[in-house]
C-alpha cells in the first residue's frame, strides 16, 4: 500500500480513505475489470499459436519426453483453471442477479 500511495503521490492514509469510499471502490473495480478483460482478450487471441506450439512440441522427434510431459501438463492445468474460473464467474453473476432481484 505504501508503494501504491507513493506512486500516486498520495499520503498512505489518503489512499486508505479512498479505498473506504464505495464509489471509488466501484470505479476501481470497473477499471480493473476492463484491464483484465483486455488482457484476457489478448491471451485468447494467442491461444491458436499456443496450441500450435504445444502440438509441435508433442509431435517433435527432437524434444524429450520430459519436455513434452511438462508442456502437456502445463496446458491442462491452465485449461482446467480457466474452465473453473469461467464457471465461478457464472455462479457469482447468478448470485448477484438474485441479490439485485431481492432488493427490488
Amino acid at each position: 500500500m505504501a508503494a501504491a500511495a507513493e506512486r500516486c503521490e498520495l499520503n498512505e492514509r489518503t489512499l486508505y480513505r479512498y479505498l473506504a469510499d464505495p464509489t471509488f471502490r466501484a470505479e476501481l473495480r470497473q477499471r480493473q475489470d476492463a484491464i483484465l478483460g483486455a488482457v484476457t482478450a489478448s491471451l485468447v487471441g494467442l491461444s491458436g499459436e499456443a496450441v500450435a506450439t504445444l502440438r509441435a512440441l508433442l509431435e517433435s522427434k527432437t524434444v524429450s519426453d520430459s519436455v513434452k510431459c511438462r508442456a502437456a501438463l502445463g496446458w491442462l492445468k491452465h485449461t482446467r483453471a480457466a474452465v473453473e474460473l469461467d464457471a465461478l464467474a457464472d455462479r457469482v453473476a447468478a448470485l448477484e442477479a438474485k441479490l439485485l432481484e431481492g432488493k427490488r
